[in-house]
């Protein structure tokens, strides 16, 4: 057993591009990829913007899908050092989250369509458990299979449960991997909604008017670590919980917000004051913000692990105006983007913000903010429809 848990290898596939180093160029441009929905058909493209994926995939649903993650699972395992296949991956668990693969059903059905079939019969598509069992299978892998779906939380809890197996001695190795596509039911639920913001996103902001949504891939490789060495990333502690306050949100005063974000410094065994940065969900919509930021000062300026508060909220910022919000995928694809930033030597700015809503009274990162050390304690915050709530933090060697 060990409670020293290492990232070895990264790999995302987003809308900047193939690449994690993709995603860190162009938080540090500040260069936002929303643009108007061209994937497929939707009566209100022209309202909208979201973050497509710019690689050259299949069309096909399922053939899109597939190698979305196989481009993110190779660049992860070259930054590894690893090769599928190998004894060093074979007994590795495989844990993926994704809300789930309804675009590889809605593909099929415009096919059919344009095949001339008037009223497609009924589809059934892949599982979300099925991409995982798939995945496995073709690269031969013979540890535990899991998938997790947990709304927008998904990947990052399948990051937390990897951690855990990888902490109990279950296994030594866990590859984690978090993908969502872009499809007209996920997008047709949050207009009607009217949570989709035709101006794009805007994290935190006095004229904030919803979310951008996103398509993404990556993978994380976890592995258990003996002792902290010169240099590396840690998943030191983190924790998961759901607010029933309702079907659709958490409840406004952040208190179960703050409860899992303390509980996950605990965890890590570490104090407010010893956070040097927060990586915030930021989705841009009036209530979510409003709640993740009253959760910030209950947790910052009151205090965490039983100690007073550290005074202020730290440095906090939101990576959603680039890639969009990727839903399931968000844990991975946001993990692997923060420290592909840290290790180039800054924190990227909230890309959107403009004005302070009186009503938060914070303002996240403006600007890049440059680092010669980047050395200490990150929190990354996500949290899902229906109030699933998951904290984690990292240590940057």
């Amino acid at each position: 057993m060990t409670n020293l848990v290492k990232i070895r290898g990264m790999g995302a596939v987003s809308s900047c591009g193939i690449g994690g180093e993709r995603l860190a160029a162009d938080l540090r441009a500040g260069k936002s990829n929303g643009q108007r929905l061209t994937t497929f058909p939707i009566y209100f493209s022209n309202e909208i913007k979201v973050n497509q994926l710019q690689a050259a995939l299949p069309e096909d649903g399922q053939g899109r899908t597939d190698e979305a993650i196989n481009l993110a699972v190779n660049e992860a395992l070259i930054e590894a050092g690893l090769a599928l296949g190998g004894e060093g991956l074979r007994s590795s668990a495989l844990i993926l989250g994704s809300t789930g693969f309804i675009y590889e059903s809605e593909s099929l059905y415009r096919r059919q369509k344009a095949l001339g079939q008037a009223l497609p019969p009924p589809l059934s598509g892949r599982s979300v458990g099925r991409v995982a069992a798939g995945i496995a299978k073709r690269h031969a892998l013979k540890g535990p299979v899991l998938t997790v779906t947990t709304a927008c939380t998904s990947s990052a809890n399948a990051l937390l449960l990897a951690a855990s197996m990888i902490k109990r001695g279950d296994v030594k190795r866990a590859i984690v991997i978090g993908a969502e596509m872009l499809n007209a039911f996920t997008l047709n639920g949050f207009y009607s909604l009217m949570l989709l913001s035709p101006e794009g996103i805007k994290p935190f902001d006095a004229g904030r008017r919803g979310l951008q949504l996103g398509e993404a891939a990556a993978v994380i490789i976890l592995e258990a670590a003996d002792s902290m060495d010169a240099a590396g990333i840690y998943l030191s502690g983190g924790a998961n919980n759901c607010d029933t306050h309702n079907v659709i949100s958490t409840s406004r005063d952040g208190r179960l917000v703050a409860e899992v974000m303390k509980t996950a410094m605990n965890a890590a065994g570490v104090f407010a004051a010893d956070i040097a940065a927060i990586k915030a969900h930021g989705t841009g919509s009036l209530d979510n913000d409003s709640t993740e930021a009253s959760a910030m000062r209950l947790v910052f300026e009151e205090g965490g692990k039983g100690e007073k508060g550290s005074a202020k909220v730290p440095p906090f910022t939101g990576l959603k105006g680039c890639m969009g919000h990727t839903l399931g995928a968000c844990g991975a694809v946001e993990t692997v983007a923060f420290f592909k930033c840290l290790k180039e030597g800054f924190i990227p700015s909230a890309m959107g913000f403009k004005d302070v809503d009186p009503g938060i009274g914070l303002s996240p990162l403006t600007t890049a903010r440059m680092m010669d050390n980047a050395s200490g304690f990150y929190m990354l915050n996500f949290f899902g429809f229906g109030g699933n709530n998951t904290s984690l933090v990292f240590r940057y060697v």
